[in-house]
């Protein structure tokens, strides 16, 4: 048996070709254009894909820019808030400081009033002892009554000059 037989090498080319080109008119019309359809659905898709990426990243951005404005704001209001606390804080401290120096100055002018009256009173009760005194001793003196009337007048009159006589 020989290994190449010319007659059948020739009829294997030949089926061999026609198999290849059967083989390159199915791929050509069956094969490339539903690889190609498919690398098509896949390139719309992956657009698809990067606008919505692009589009959501646009709205990401967008509520960003507008919570840093809203936080921004409601950072803004509570440091006027604050402030406005502070300031109604402070007024109503000197409000009550200033009622409690009103208190305070009401009580000391009430404390000097009864200091007042207690002195004006000490010293009446002690010109009067005075008085009985400087009768009882100038009866002693004397021998006889001195009338009260006129022995008070001298004594007040004796206080009032502080006894420099």
């Amino acid at each position: 048996m020989e290994l190449f037989v010319l007659s059948y090498l020739q009829s294997q080319y030949f089926w061999t070709a026609t198999a290849f080109l059967l083989l390159l008119v199915v791929m050509t019309r069956v094969v490339v254009p539903a690889v190609l359809a498919t690398l098509d659905a896949r390139a719309a898709k992956i657009a698809r894909d990067l606008d919505a990426a692009r589009t959501t990243r646009e709205q990401a951005e967008a509520s960003l820019a507008d919570y840093t404005a809203k936080i921004a704001a409601a950072k803004k209001e509570a440091a006027e808030l604050l402030s406005q606390a502070r300031a109604e804080a402070e007024a109503l401290a000197k409000a009550r400081l200033a009622q409690a120096d009103e208190e305070l100055a009401r009580k000391t002018e009430i404390a000097k009033q009864q200091i007042d009256a207690s002195k004006a009173e000490a010293l009446r009760a002690v010109r009067a002892e005075v008085a009985k005194m400087a009768v009882t001793v100038a009866e002693k003196l004397v021998g006889q009554a001195v009338d009260a009337k006129v022995a008070t007048q001298l004594t007040d009159k004796a206080l009032a000059q502080g006894f420099d006589a």
